[in-house]
């Protein structure tokens, strides 16, 4: 496995062990988790934008026949983030409505955990194919 994936694969770990902690955790503590797990996840979308999605387009543009559906990644992955960073930014100031949190949690929880996934089956895979 290269380098890159396994750097990314524990990121994911980390990102949802954060998560994680966030359902368990009292009012006051979440702030600090919010803000951790929402620079970890920003940090994680630059270091795929910047090693793994420009190796596709680097192939791409050079006349390699990448997978189609990974060129979708990139695009799909912008959507979700922009919900996912509406939700750090809803709640940084704090939780005002604790059953409106959970289901705005659960709700980004899965479209993470989802995605990463896909990731990880899909993605991941492909790259150590052509890069790796």
């Amino acid at each position: 496995m290269s380098k890159l994936i396994d750097e990314l694969l524990q990121e994911h770990k980390k990102l949802f062990s954060l998560l994680d902690e966030l359902r368990n955790i009292g009012r006051k503590e979440v702030k600090e988790k919010l803000f951790e797990s929402k620079n970890l996840f920003l940090s994680h979308l630059d270091k795929e934008d910047r090693l793994l999605y420009s190796k596709f387009d680097e192939a791409k543009n050079l006349g390699v026949n990448v997978e189609e559906n990974v060129l979708k990644f990139k695009k799909e992955m912008e959507d979700i983030s922009k919900d996912v960073v509406n939700f750090f930014d809803t709640y940084k100031a704090g939780i005002a409505d604790n059953i409106q949190f959970a289901g705005d949690f659960g709700k980004i929880y899965s479209m993470i955990k989802i995605r990463m996934t896909k990731e990880e089956i899909q993605l991941y895979p492909v790259y150590e194919k052509h890069f790796g």
